[in-house]
């Protein structure tokens, strides 16, 4: 028996290009746009990057003034993971902070760190309040099963912190 090499070599040809435009047309026409269509919905958000991977979605966001975490945030993550199917989905908020905001970030994220660990979440908004207060920063805290929001304003800057409620391996150990 014969191979005709050329017959051989045309068939792999047409088979990986069926394979591979199906995954790709796939991926646009499924994921990436759908996602994209989700993000325009949404008022005060603008969509900077997306990326697809097979096992994973990167997504960066630009807010707005008006942008919420408790309000805003939480919904399009929802509608984006379900989006997403299977794959991680590694959502980025791009803020808008002030050196304030910034300074008041660094000491209160040490208390926040600290309730996480020890799953005291009632001491999380007083560490915020502490460092927020002095500074005439407004504030919200909220969390949900799998995060904690942390927003905070001063005039026309806004810095937002999501953090996982469960990280594993991260915990603060208690040598006393």
């Amino acid at each position: 028996m014969r191979v005709r090499w050329n017959v051989a070599v045309l068939t792999l040809f047409v088979t990986l290009l069926i394979l591979f435009g199906g995954f790709f047309g796939y991926q646009r026409w499924e994921v990436e746009l759908p996602i994209r269509q989700a993000v325009a919905k949404n008022a005060h958000v603008e969509l900077q990057q997306l990326a697809v991977q097979p096992d994973s979605v990167t997504i960066h966001l630009k807010t707005e003034a008006g942008f919420s975490l408790t309000r805003d945030y939480v919904n399009l993550r929802k509608s984006i993971s379900r989006l997403a199917g299977n794959r991680k989905l590694h959502l980025v908020v791009h803020d808008r902070p002030a050196p304030a905001l910034n300074d008041a970030w660094d000491e209160m994220v040490f208390g926040i760190e600290e309730g996480i660990a020890h799953k005291r979440y009632t001491r999380i908004p007083q560490a915020v309040k502490q460092a927020a207060k002095p500074r005439n920063i407004r504030y919200r805290v909220t969390m949900d099963d799998q995060f904690l929001y942390v927003e905070l304003r001063r005039d026309h800057y806004w810095l937002y912190r999501v953090l996982p409620l469960n990280k594993p391996g991260h915990e603060v150990k208690d040598n006393g």
